[in-house]
């Protein structure tokens, strides 16, 4: 709430006001409107773990944990390089994520006893796209981080003559984005092993986040407000999404896993 509410409208305002180019002003606010959009995820998805089983529990809440836990960590290395000591409290955003972060990893269940039921096999279409699935958000979460930082929005950002606190706001916003880029190949890859219920849960919340970045760039587009920003955004951004939420492993059909259960009770 405090995100969207109280600090969109001073962020973005500053943001618009100052001379950066206009790709770079329009990205990062359609960006910021998609940040706020994963930040409404976080009592949601906590909402519904409430119920799962602690297989799926205790991932998921690592995973909460560590984004927000890194989204706190950008606030402060970006304010402590803007202002020094003083940047705590000058870019005090890192204040909202830090809780989050610790009481999300203090909640997770404990580790269920006993050996994990089986997974179920993917299907040679499966297995191709969840290779897709690596290759593809690898290279998009490389071509992020680096060409994006250096050489496109971040870099007008730091160019620019927009007010220090905000701009600092802004950039570490896009350095959590670059994060959360990362954590869709890193997800994928952990879900070889992971329990099927756990990494259904986890690839599908993760393409979630990044699927809401697509909707706000498909929306700013749509309304006319970001006529710099090229069609194609969106467009990676969802098959990005799509290839995660498709990779995971089938869901178990209900026969078989209790004849399985029942297999290894025995």
């Amino acid at each position: 709430m405090l995100h969207t509410f109280v600090q969109t409208t001073p962020t973005l305002d500053a943001l618009m006001a100052g001379d950066a180019a206009a790709e770079g002003r329009q990205g990062l606010r359609m960006m910021w409107h998609g940040m706020s959009a994963i930040a409404w995820t976080y009592p949601v998805v906590l909402v519904l773990l409430r119920h799962c089983p602690a297989a799926v529990t205790r991932p998921a809440l690592g995973c909460v944990a560590l984004l927000n836990g890194s989204q706190a960590v950008m606030y402060v290395a970006t304010g402590l390089g803007g202002h020094g000591i003083s940047g705590l409290l000058s870019v005090p955003e890192w204040a909202l994520h830090a809780p989050v972060a610790v009481l999300a990893w203090l909640a997770r269940p404990a580790r269920p006893p006993g050996r994990p039921a089986p997974h179920t096999r993917r299907s040679r279409g499966r297995l191709v796209l969840l290779w897709l699935a690596i290759v593809f958000s690898t290279f998009m979460a490389v071509f992020h981080t680096v060409s994006g930082t250096f050489d496109s929005w971040p870099a007008y950002l730091l160019d620019s003559d927009t007010a220090l606190d905000p701009k600092l706001t802004l950039y570490a916003m896009w350095l959590f984005s670059c994060v959360l880029f990362w954590t869709l190949p890193l997800t994928v890859v952990w879900s070889l092993r992971a329990r099927t219920e756990a990494g259904r849960f986890l690839l599908a919340y993760v393409a979630v986040l990044v699927a809401a970045l697509a909707v706000s760039w498909a929306v700013t587009k749509a309304l006319g407000i970001a006529p710099d920003l090229t069609p194609a955004g969106p467009v990676s951004l969802g098959l990005n999404a799509t290839l995660t939420a498709l990779s995971a492993r089938p869901r178990p059909r209900p026969k078989r896993r209790n004849a399985e259960e029942a297999s290894h009770s025995a």
